[in-house]
């Protein structure tokens, strides 16, 4: 009896066991799809303001919850980044000095996971309030010794990674000739909101939309009137075009105007803007569960210090380093959806390098978890040697 009583508890935890396997199989998945936002110059200090604005208190920020740990910034030689540097860390694994747009000091380029991407397949893009080739988007889809050669990141943009999505400012930076360019390589070109909008995403594989000749419109004081597109409508288009790649996509969405703001003390309504925007994101990784979405920061501006003065007022500020300039301090870091606990490999007592970035979503996009098929076969194959054994003890 006593035999008999031990194989059914076997059986039991086996069963138990087998149940967890196929729960799992159909509730993990591999990341198809990554999406990074980049708050470019937000402190912990900055998603500070913009939650104490919104809600009178931390947490309020709709990506607060996924928050993982702090990122540290430093260029290659260390020091203070720029959003060069710490964007081509993010983008390519590689630190680099600042001001150097993905590549070595001998002028080889590094592979960005926007091209690694593109070369598995799958559709690009690139969305940002700034000039689309600032540093942040341009480390993404150029190669540059130098951030300010803007003409020559254009020529990287339609001869080289070709990314399917092109959104924001700077049209002052492209010819006439770079815009004919781009049109006869496929690119539906568009200037305003409207036009935007109306792009047909299912049939329309690679829009380009510059909005103002440099920097787009601060969300503080936004101007009535303006034809411009809002963050959250750029990146909301953006995904209608790249979700119909059955091999998925690779998107960053940057909210440059984070850091402009900065040198004038208003911080607030642009994170809360990128705030929006991850808003919008999630509502359509519901329906995308195969998403790893990331919030992060390439630096943070202006050594902000901030004091709340409740919901719906812009809270006090103080800036230690000057408004403007770039500090040391560590960035925060956040991430959710499809293979986030990866996660767990590159974080150090609560802290990672922003190199760890690239490596994360270059991980996530090739690790495959078991199809539930395999878990299935692996459940049935436990039942029936469980069976076996139970009926040979019997």
């Amino acid at each position: 009896m006593r035999v008999k009583t031990i194989t059914r508890r076997r059986m039991a935890h086996i069963l138990i066991v087998c149940f967890v396997l196929l729960a799992c199989a159909f509730q993990v998945q591999a990341a198809k799809n990554v999406i990074l936002m980049i708050g470019d110059g937000m402190g912990p200090n900055h998603v500070k303001a913009g939650s104490y604005y919104v809600g009178g208190q931390t947490g309020t920020l709709a990506f607060e919850p996924f928050y993982k740990c702090s990122v540290r910034t430093y260029p290659l030689g260390g020091g203070v980044t720029d959003s060069a540097a710490a964007a081509t860390a993010m983008a390519t694994g590689n630190k680099v000095s600042n001001g150097v747009i993905s590549q070595a000091g001998n002028g080889t380029a590094y592979t960005t996971i926007l091209e690694k991407a593109k070369a598995a397949g799958k559709r690009t893009g690139l969305v940002s309030n700034v000039s689309i080739v600032d540093a942040t988007p341009a480390a993404f889809g150029a190669h540059e010794a130098s951030r300010n050669n803007t003409s020559q990141i254009v020529n990287d943009f339609l001869n080289g990674s070709k990314p399917n999505v092109v959104l924001g400012g700077g049209s002052g930076s492209w010819t006439s000739t770079q815009i004919t360019t781009a049109q006869s390589l496929g690119y539906q070109y568009v200037t305003t909101n409207t036009q935007l909008q109306a792009v047909n995403s299912a049939t329309q594989p690679y829009v380009i939309g510059l909005f103002a000749s440099g920097d787009m419109n601060y969300e503080y004081g936004w101007p009535g009137g303006s034809t411009q597109p809002h963050l959250n409508q750029m990146a909301s288009k953006a995904l209608s075009v790249l979700e119909n790649d059955p091999d998925g996509f690779f998107l960053m969405i940057e909210d440059g105007i984070i850091d402009h703001a900065s040198s004038v003390n208003q911080v607030t309504k642009d994170v809360v803007e990128l705030s929006n925007t991850f808003t919008m994101v999630m509502n359509w990784v519901q329906t995308h569960p195969d998403t790893m979405v990331i919030v992060a920061a390439d630096h943070e501006t202006g050594g902000l210090t901030v004091t709340n003065n409740g919901a719906g007022v812009y809270p006090g500020g103080t800036w230690t380093n000057g408004a403007g300039n770039h500090t040391a301090t560590n960035t925060p870091f956040y991430v959710t959806g499809a293979n986030a606990n990866l996660i767990n490999n590159y974080m150090v007592s609560g802290t990672m390098e922003n190199t760890d970035v690239f490596r994360l979503m270059d991980t996530a996009f090739n690790t495959p978890v078991p199809e539930p098929s395999t878990l299935i076969t692996l459940g049935a194959g436990l039942l029936t040697s469980a069976a076996a054994t139970h009926k040979r003890r019997k």
